[in-house]
């Protein structure tokens, strides 16, 4: 059986050759957590704890809690994990995880809302085709009323908006799985805890709105397995991806940042780069240049009733042309072919030349614009 997840599907759509690497190359990558992922990983343990300690009849004080969060933390750390924001320190980012546990556990003491069922599970929902998808969801739940509830912890500085909760995949496949292994369930309520904010929000989905999103989710599957190409999608993602130094995009970097600096500026590739770019300035400058002194021309034209303006050793034919421009659409493209007028091969010209007279049908007349433009080439200057 083929187990897929949320994180898998969702590297898919970030970036297909990711996903090779990732899925189908298993390509093993020692890199560092960052220290977001440190303090949520110790800030779910916590909370991990708490309930499990509740399932045995063991209500831990908020103090026991942030101990066991703090000594978790320390014995943990390593200075490999990196920081990214230089203005923050690893102390900062522990006396935020600790806050959000304190103020998690003032808000809902004595934990006896729901009963735990599980926590962090490892269920499998079966899909077609002999697959599946992995669900793991951080608290879940249940009342007496026969309601279900998944919980999610979130400790990112992100609040996110309910439109976008009730459009999202992970908890929402977690509850087809509850759906088809707890048929009692009046209803599955997908809860997101927002440490940083001390807010819960809630979404729920319908049997018509989950059954398309297991339609389209094993859509997303079959794309998956019938991928031949995996190319690379360069996003803002990328900083983020554990894979730089393998990806083309970005392996080169990687390349000379090692070298000493006396030998960076002396790589084929960095001189290349830094020639093309002087190059496409100076190109752009002249294009903006080009412009100025063609209006110019023009203007000149005008003023002198001419339509040739003659140099030493070049001349420059100034003149209007008729332009016309019409839908670039498959429907205005099928209508002319309809009508025999072929103009993205043959008889532009002539073509210009018709709609200019009016000999048009109305209905493709309609949909185009005519206007006029000028036309400013240079010559060499014959004696």
């Amino acid at each position: 059986m083929t187990t897929y997840s949320h994180s898998k599907l969702g590297t898919f759509q970030q970036c297909k050759f990711k996903y090779k690497l990732q899925y189908i190359d298993k390509v093993k990558v020692d890199v560092p957590d960052t220290v977001e992922t440190f303090m949520g990983k110790k800030v779910h343990e916590t909370l991990e704890k708490l309930y499990k300690d509740i399932k045995y009849q063991k209500l831990n004080s908020k103090e026991e809690l942030i101990k066991f969060y703090l000594e978790n933390w320390q014995k943990d750390w390593d200075d490999k994990i990196i920081i990214a924001k230089e203005e923050y320190s690893a102390e900062n980012y522990k006396e935020m995880g600790q806050k959000f546990i304190s103020d998690y556990y003032e808000h809902y003491k004595p934990f006896n809302q729901f009963t735990v069922i599980g926590l962090e599970t490892q269920e499998l929902f079966e899909l077609s085709k002999d697959r599946s998808y992995h669900v793991r969801i951080d608290r879940f739940c249940c009342d007496k009323e026969g309601n279900y509830y998944i919980c999610d912890y979130k400790t990112n500085n992100q609040l996110k908006a309910q439109e976008e909760l009730d459009e999202d995949r992970q908890l929402a496949m977690y509850s087809l799985w509850v759906k088809q292994k707890y048929p009692d369930a009046k209803s599955v309520k997908l809860v997101w805890y927002f440490l940083a904010f001390d807010k819960e929000m809630i979404s729920e989905r319908s049997d018509e709105q989950l059954l398309k999103l297991q339609v389209e989710t094993e859509a997303l599957i079959n794309e998956v397995e019938k991928c031949k190409e995996f190319p690379i999608e360069v996003s803002n993602l990328c900083s983020w991806c554990k894979f730089q130094h393998l990806c083309p995009a970005f392996k080169h970097k990687f390349e000379v940042e090692q070298l000493p600096e006396e030998k960076f500026n002396l790589n084929d590739g960095v001189k290349l780069v830094e020639e093309f770019a002087t190059l496409d300035k100076q190109e752009k400058e002249a294009a903006a240049q080009k412009e100025i002194i063609r209006e110019k021309l023009i203007k000149f034209s005008q003023q002198k009733d001419v339509s040739v303006v003659w140099g030493t050793e070049h001349k420059v034919s100034v003149r209007t042309m008729d332009k016309i421009e019409y839908p670039k659409t498959e429907e205005f493209e099928k209508l002319l072919r309809i009508k025999g007028y072929d103009v993205f091969t043959i008889n532009y010209s002539r073509f210009l030349s018709k709609i200019l007279k009016r000999e048009v049908d109305t209905d493709v007349l309609t949909q185009i614009k005519t206007s006029q433009t000028w036309m400013v080439k240079v010559g060499r200057r014959k004696e």
